[in-house]
């Protein structure tokens, strides 16, 4: 990978930043650091329960200055993929949290949710609705997936927006957004279209927005199956962090569209990287 040409990095969140609620040591003065060396950072996480504002707000505790659009979630990628397929608009029963709803409505999507049953009945609410959007929902219930599973087998498109079994926290992890797709899919006997990394459309997103080149631009991960294969199928640089879910003997070893170009313990080595290339 040439690091001299380098211009943008696109971090992952969970596992590179931060692990649940407490940041990764020396993430902060790391990325600070790059942005001096003129790399921009963008930041790109499965994560679909908040909006990108509630991230750049979580970075600025961090001690991390980063703007709402320099944050692309899985919620905004699968919002972007609704407005593309359904450009009149559409109705949505959403299997999640706040981020989800607000990315779809913000595309004009009629959202609804379980919880609008119990406030405004069933009678108001369409029997078919044209989609089922499924992400991380910490308050998943046997009614949202009987509800769910109702909407698929009657002919709705069901959208997930990552397949992520697990994210990690402070000291392990927990079930993830790929949990609660896996439990729709096996009750409605349906593959969904997933849009959340592995799937390139967020990075897609921030080099086509902000107007980068691929060979410019490299992502920044922990995961193999999903930030390294990501990067691979988005057709640009690499690197893996052993701070998050996969070890280094498991990045050494993988192969095909998951192996990274470059193997890192840290961020800190990320820059040491970066100041050697701009003194050639």
């Amino acid at each position: 990978m040439n690091f001299r040409v380098l211009q943008a990095l696109i971090f992952d969140l969970d596992g590179v930043v931060w692990r649940g609620e407490t940041p990764i040591p020396g993430a902060a003065a790391a990325i600070a650091r790059l942005r001096e060396l003129g790399i921009k950072p963008f930041f790109a996480t499965n994560n679909s329960s908040r909006p990108p504002q509630f991230f750049a707000e979580k970075l600025h505790r961090a001690g991390i200055a980063a703007a709402p659009d320099e944050v692309v979630t899985s919620s905004s990628a699968t919002a972007l993929y609704v407005a593309r397929q359904f450009p009149r608009g559409i109705s949505v029963y959403a299997v999640g949290e706040e981020g989800i709803a607000l990315a779809l409505q913000n595309v004009g999507a009629r959202v609804f949710l379980e919880s609008d049953f119990a406030q405004r009945g069933a009678a108001s609410i369409p029997q078919n609705v044209e989609a089922v959007v499924v992400g991380i929902d910490r308050e998943f219930s046997y009614a949202k997936l009987r509800r769910a599973q109702s909407y698929i087998l009657g002919g709705a498109k069901f959208i997930a927006t990552n397949r992520d079994a697990t994210f990690p926290i402070e000291g392990g992890v927990v079930p993830g957004a790929g949990s609660v797709v896996a439990a729709v899919e096996t009750a409605s006997g349906t593959v969904p279209v997933s849009l959340g990394k592995p799937a390139p459309a967020m990075l897609e997103l921030i080099l086509e927005t902000h107007g980068f080149a691929k060979e410019s631009a490299a992502m920044v991960g922990d995961r193999l199956d999903t930030d390294i294969a990501c990067a691979h199928r988005a057709g640009i640089g690499k690197i893996w962090v052993a701070t998050g879910v996969d070890t280094l003997a498991t990045a050494q070893n993988a192969v095909g569209e998951l192996r990274p170009d470059v193997f890192l313990a840290n961020l800190d080595e990320l820059v040491a990287k970066v100041e050697a290339s701009r003194l050639i």
